[in-house]
């Protein structure tokens, strides 16, 4: 028992909280670490984000996350679970300055077609009873990667933040190896269901990555990190299930923006799966409850491109840049989803014209509903 209690301690540790810490000019870090390596990540990344919020709304200012860093398993000699946090309070009224250095990620400086920048988003117009789960897959561990998908779904969360008004604490957040299967539908029927207030809230959905159809080519599946093509239908997330889990939250809307394609084929156009089957379905309004908005990436043949000269999935990329203002067709200070459909169409397929592909962004939805009112 003396030796058992030994090790215990040796194991064991105090968890760590670094507090708000001034890293250079208007810049901070907050760092949550745990006891042992046995607990998993649990809140970290959460916690830190909420005291970053909390720290900038007591300067009545608002929060910009420049990056999110966590530690990666094995969880041994030291190595327990980790969320790092760097973040700028900034005016909300005012321009964001530029934050280099510290950031992690890598911006388009393609002259042509600008840089995406979410300061150029005015803020939006009034508070917001609203929520957001976002999912970048890049690296994925059984397929192939999903090139820009954590750029993508990274840089949505400060658009969500600014352009949709969704307070930080009330987004969900998952890249990489934290989107598998569990996470994703824990995500749509643990998490949500707490952060919604019936007939009330707004919901928004990012996904960023790969999608398949069934063998059967009659349902559509959103890749988790750890799919096995060859075990689809209990690795993958079927999106009926997905579409199951908001509509029984009871939000006022959701809206759904699906960066994937269901062609068997990546975005780069490498195989995927080489017998995937054309989809049976099709993307119409009876397959959604009629609060919701879906507007995907390409049509059901198509793939769903990324660009190395924008760093971005090019339909992730215009739907920023429309959420920028550029989608305001005629200029009143509101984006309807019709307007954003219209710019999304032309931009996109231009775009994937100059990969020699055709892509077609579609819409499930009402198009005069107002999806961003500056």
């Amino acid at each position: 028992m003396r030796y058992l209690l030994v090790l215990v301690l040796t194991l064991g540790g105090c968890a760590v909280n670094t507090g708000i810490v001034e890293i250079g000019s208007e810049t901070f870090m907050v760092s949550r670490q745990a006891a042992t390596g046995f607990t998993g990540k649990g809140n970290l990344k959460e916690e830190s984000l909420s005291e970053a919020t909390v720290f900038c709304k007591k300067q009545k200012k608002s929060v910009k996350i420049i990056s999110v860093v966590e530690a990666q398993p094995p969880y041994i000699l030291g190595n327990f679970p980790k969320a790092e946090v760097q973040f700028a309070c900034i005016d909300s009224e005012k321009t964001d300055k530029v934050i280099k250095s510290v950031s992690n990620r890598s911006k388009p400086l393609n002259s042509k077609q600008g840089s995406l920048d979410a300061s150029r988003a005015r803020k939006f117009a009034f508070e917001r009873d609203a929520v957001a789960i976002i999912i970048g897959i890049q690296d994925y561990k059984r397929v192939p990667r999903a090139d820009f998908a954590n750029n993508d779904a990274k840089e949505f969360y400060e658009y969500a933040v600014r352009a949709l008004g969704v307070k930080p604490e009330k987004i969900k957040i998952l890249l990489d190896e934290e989107a598998d299967d569990v996470n994703i539908l824990k995500a749509f029927e643990n998490w949500l269901p707490i952060q919604v207030n019936r007939d009330k809230t707004d919901v928004y959905v990012f996904f960023s990555g790969h999608g398949l159809p069934a063998p059967d080519g009659k349902s559509l599946y959103f890749l988790p990190y750890g799919v096995d093509k060859e075990l689809l239908s209990r690795t993958a997330v079927a999106q009926n299930e997905v579409v199951a889990a908001l509509s029984a939250a009871k939000p006022r809307s959701v809206t759904m923006f699906i960066d994937a394609c269901y062609s068997g084929q990546t975005r780069a156009g490498d195989v995927l799966v080489t017998n995937a089957k054309p989809l049976a379905l099709k993307s119409d309004a009876s397959n959604y409850p009629s609060n919701f908005t879906v507007i995907t990436a390409s049509a059901n043949d198509q793939i769903s491109s990324s660009s190395p000269e924008l760093k971005h999935g090019i339909f992730s990329f215009y739907l920023m840049k429309g959420m920028e203002g550029e989608a305001d067709a005629n200029q009143d200070g509101k984006i309807t989803v019709g307007e954003m459909q219209d710019y999304l169409s032309d931009k996109v397929s231009r775009q994937a014209m100059t990969l020699n592909r055709k892509q077609s962004p579609q819409l499930v939805g009402d198009t005069s509903r107002v999806l961003i009112e500056r």
